[in-house]
C-alpha cells in the first residue's frame, strides 16, 4: 500500500472536518439591552457569568473596538447582519462606516449565546 496515501488520507479528513464549529440555535437568550449606549473603548465578555459589558456600546464609524474574554477561554461574536464578527480570547472588531444599531450574538465556549448591541453614532 502506498505510504503517502496513509499520510494524506488523515490529513484530508482533518481539513474536511476542521475545527469544531458552533452549533446553530434558534435564538440566543434575550438580554436586556439599555436603549442608550454606553461610551467605552472595549467590550468585556465574561465566560463564567455569561455576560457582556457594556451590553450596548457606543462606537464611532470605523472605530476599532477591543474585545476581552475573561476569566479564560474563548468566545465568538457573530453579527446578525454580517457585522461584527470575531473570536478568540482577545480580539478586535471594527465598526462599520454607517450609523445604526447593530445587534450581534456572543457564543460562549459551552455553546450558549446572548444578544447584545453596538450603536454606531
Amino acid at each position: 500500500m502506498n505510504k503517502k496515501l496513509l499520510i494524506a488520507l488523515p490529513a484530508c479528513l482533518l481539513l474536511i472536518e476542521g475545527a469544531p464549529e458552533l452549533t446553530a440555535q434558534d435564538a440566543c437568550a434575550p438580554m436586556e439591552v439599555p436603549p442608550v449606549c454606553q461610551p467605552a473603548a472595549r467590550i468585556t465578555i465574561n465566560n463564567q457569568a455569561h455576560t457582556i459589558a457594556p451590553p450596548n456600546i457606543c462606537a464611532a464609524p470605523g472605530q476599532v473596538i477591543d474585545v476581552n474574554v475573561v476569566p479564560s477561554g474563548t468566545a465568538q461574536i457573530v453579527g446578525k447582519s454580517g457585522w461584527p464578527a470575531g473570536g478568540g480570547s482577545s480580539f478586535t472588531i471594527t465598526a462599520p462606516e454607517r450609523a445604526g444599531e447593530y445587534d450581534y450574538d456572543v457564543y460562549f465556549g459551552d455553546g450558549s449565546c446572548i444578544d447584545p448591541r453596538i450603536t454606531v453614532n
